[in-house]
């Protein structure tokens, strides 16, 4: 039987030692087409040669792809059998790319495919701004009845008062058109709707655990608002569990002091609001843990840059929601454009607070450590288990080879690096030793 030829959506593997090598056709049909086919057991000019399918074939296959493709695809596995020969077939798809493969990007090109470049990568990520800047001007189906007057007149009000805003208010549709934030169906933008509607569209979860987990949670609640009322109500909440001290300035006075400064911590949430992924299966986070304070955003920081980069100026802003950040703008919610990572990074660096940031797959998610600023929370770390630390936080799926050869440290030192790192309970071994990947600890 032959089932055709490999093209830009369709993949053929001998046997299931191509594993690696398919999960990168899987991550660059996805970033190409967002859906695909995948066979093993096939020859690359589409004979079906078979393969031996044990029992835990299709389980090796479904645990690679859940470890190393992020974020998480759909996907299906067969098990087919034509002229008595077994072969596999894997039909996956997506709609939240981009999509990686051990960390990597690709990008499908007929039957190959290669690893997306930097400058590749830039242009891809920026045709998905300009792609998912659309969802903006959708229709919400909300009328603009659902805008409070009182609440766009203020909004509008605050921006003539700093010169950023031209226009006067008159009536709240006038501002809405000035603002592009109408459809041409007279109703509420998607960008109008989760800015200024009385309805609630945004959700964002609040918890304080007990502890370094989510095990014992101390209080929970769930909030609904538009973005502003979101971003007030963000920050009210974490005013109020947050750990002050004293500070005496020579006066009578005394001044209160967060253990976290407030000022890096808005940028941080109004960054997350600003640049959300609106139409993401998961809600906006902030939770306290004993030793640190997260802020989770749905949506992805582009790739391949970090924050770092935008905060000491070498990037321009590159806003998913240019709508959205423009609104944010008007009132000064947004001081400038492309600065705020930099705040953030002198506050903390200024008050000694420790910070770390990671892509989830799903969305992005900004640490703040509480306490001393050491991120390992009381745990001594040699030099070497730190080098380790941070070369597994950046890639989980390092294997001791790789290890031993970016830290030019031996294999049996690499060895015992990590038997301490999983005895002080940092890190974590998840999935066989041949296919499965490390996780550090959040501490």
């Amino acid at each position: 039987m032959n089932l055709g030829k490999e093209n830009e959506t369709t993949e053929f593997k001998e046997t299931t030692s191509e594993l690696r090598q398919a999960l990168m056709d899987i991550s660059a049909i996805l970033n190409k087409h967002g859906k695909g086919l995948l066979y093993f057991g096939v020859k690359d000019w589409g004979d079906v040669c078979g393969m031996q399918v044990g029992k835990d074939t299709r389980k090796t296959i479904t645990q690679e792809i859940r470890a190393h493709i992020k974020p998480l695809c759909m996907f299906e596995i067969k098990e087919l059998v034509t002229d008595d020969k077994t072969f596999i077939e894997v039909t996956f798809s997506g709609d939240n790319p981009p999509y990686s493969a051990y960390d990597r990007y690709y990008l499908r090109f007929d039957e190959q495919s290669p690893i997306m470049e930097r400058e590749q990568l830039n242009a891809y990520f920026m045709s998905l701004n300009n792609d998912y800047s659309k969802w903006e001007d959708d229709d919400s189906f909300e009328s603009i009845d659902v805008v409070d007057n009182t609440f766009i007149e203020n909004y509008v009000k605050r921006g003539n008062a700093i010169n950023r805003i031209p226009f006067k208010y008159t009536t709240k549709e006038n501002a809405l058109v000035q603002m592009h934030l109408i459809h041409k169906s007279g109703n509420l933008n998607n960008a109008g709707n989760v800015l200024f509607s009385s309805k609630k569209p945004v959700t964002v979860k609040f918890a304080v655990f007990a502890g370094t987990n989510r095990n014992t949670f101390i209080d929970m609640k769930v909030f609904h608002g538009n973005i502003f009322e979101c971003i007030e109500e963000s920050m009210i909440y974490i005013k109020s569990h947050m750990n002050y001290g004293v500070k005496f300035d020579g006066s009578i006075r005394r001044t209160d002091v967060p253990e976290i400064p407030l000022t890096a911590i808005r940028e941080i949430v109004v960054n997350a609001f600003a640049h959300g992924l609106y139409k993401s299966n998961t809600d906006f986070e902030i939770c306290f843990f004993s030793n640190r304070l997260t802020i989770y955003s749905p949506g992805h920081f582009p790739k391949p840059f970090k924050p770092e980069e935008f905060a000491d100026g070498s990037l321009e802003s590159i806003p998913f929601n240019p709508k959205i950040v423009d609104v944010l703008f008007g009132d000064e919610t947004i001081e400038k454009y492309a600065t705020g990572f930099g705040r953030t990074f002198d506050s903390l660096k200024e008050n000694d607070v420790a910070y770390d940031y990671t892509d989830t797959g799903n969305g992005f998610r900004f640490t703040f450590y509480r306490g001393s600023g050491s991120v390992n929370d009381g745990v001594n770390l040699t030099s070497g288990e730190q080098k380790v630390l941070e070369l597994l936080k950046k890639n989980p799926n390092a294997t001791i080879k790789i290890l031993s050869q970016d830290l030019n440290i031996s294999i049996r030192t690499i060895q015992r690096i990590l038997a301490s790192l999983k005895e002080k309970d940092v890190i974590i071994r998840k999935g066989s030793d041949k296919t499965g990947y490390w996780e550090v600890i959040n501490r």
